[in-house]
């Protein structure tokens, strides 16, 4: 299936900021773009096909599970999935009603510290038949977004008259960092310059290495972001579960979206964002993302 299946529309919500509404994807989220990616090239570079007895392995929050259901189902694939105790239960019966085998950790591995060491153990097990996709460690993850994301956003916003000498200022929460690496390269090929700023809860600071128990699930997952080294993040905007629930009900009253908590972290960052001291009359351009949806959380 080609990458148009896939394109998604960037929206104007302002004069100066753009939203790419990945929550309208088949696949519901933006990882619908990965879970192709991480197949095609598991049957690209290991030749996993169908009938091999093997079965697609990963750990994930929610939005990666859902969209591995819905490709490993259209394949004819196995899959088991790895989730978090606090993951959405909306999400993870939507992935089990679509034929994954779906391990919530805290109930059949709560000695587990995470989801890695149960991944660990199911890899270690004799004639073990999984193949690990591993979206935390896998190139294309952050190439699909370099490939086909960030060229969508760059078409949309030279359509919409944005000149090359405008400032493109990247503002999004960080997960694995697949998606802030990718789109900023793609973008870096025709903009001349372009700003990246990481959102993040309070207690959490990947420049240091600190995470702490936040409700904007799929950012600041536990771990630093392989895919965007912290030398990479220009500026870290925090927002507050308050901020985040606000900005949430805004989108829903002014626009009708109705997007999850990360989408909604994305879109209180703005202000602060747009404050941050710019070069003189320096023309700027905000982008940000909608992961996914919000009926996933209710």
């Amino acid at each position: 299936m080609s990458a148009d299946h896939f394109r998604t529309p960037l929206i104007r919500l302002a004069e100066d900021i753009f939203v790419k509404c990945d929550f309208l994807h088949p696949g519901r989220s933006h990882k619908a773009r990965v879970a192709r990616a991480l197949i095609d090239d598991a049957e690209a570079r290991h030749g996993l096909s169908t009938g091999q007895g093997r079965v697609l392995l990963e750990r994930t929050g929610g939005n990666l599970g859902v969209a591995l259901a819905i490709e490993a189902y259209s394949r004819g694939y196995p899959l088991t999935l790895v989730t978090d105790p606090q993951s959405s239960p909306v999400k993870r019966g939507l992935a089990a009603a679509l034929g994954a085998t779906v391990i919530n950790r805290g109930v059949a591995y709560p000695q587990a510290r995470d989801n890695g060491e149960v991944v660990a153990e199911l890899l270690a097990e004799p004639g073990t038949p999984f193949h690990y996709l591993n979206q935390f460690a896998n190139p294309a993850n952050p190439r699909v977004h370099e490939e086909v994301t960030g060229p969508e956003i760059l078409a949309d916003l030279v359509t919409s008259g944005c000149t090359r000498d405008s400032t493109v200022v990247l503002v999004t929460g960080l997960g694995t960092g697949a998606s802030m690496r990718g789109i900023s390269t793609a973008l870096r090929t025709w903009f001349t310059r372009v700003v990246t700023v990481a959102v993040e809860p309070p207690g959490c600071d990947l420049r240091a290495g600190r995470y702490d128990d936040h409700e904007a699930y799929g950012i600041a997952v536990g771990e630093p972001a392989p895919f965007m080294p912290i030398e990479l993040v220009d500026a870290v905007v925090p927002v507050t579960s308050a901020q985040i629930a606000a900005a949430r009900d805004r989108l829903l009253r002014e626009r009708g979206l109705l997007v999850g908590p990360s989408s909604a972290a994305n879109m209180a960052a703005l202000p602060s964002a747009r404050a941050h001291p710019a070069g003189p009359d320096e023309p700027r351009i905000f982008v940000t993302l909608l992961f996914d949806r919000g009926e996933d959380y209710l």
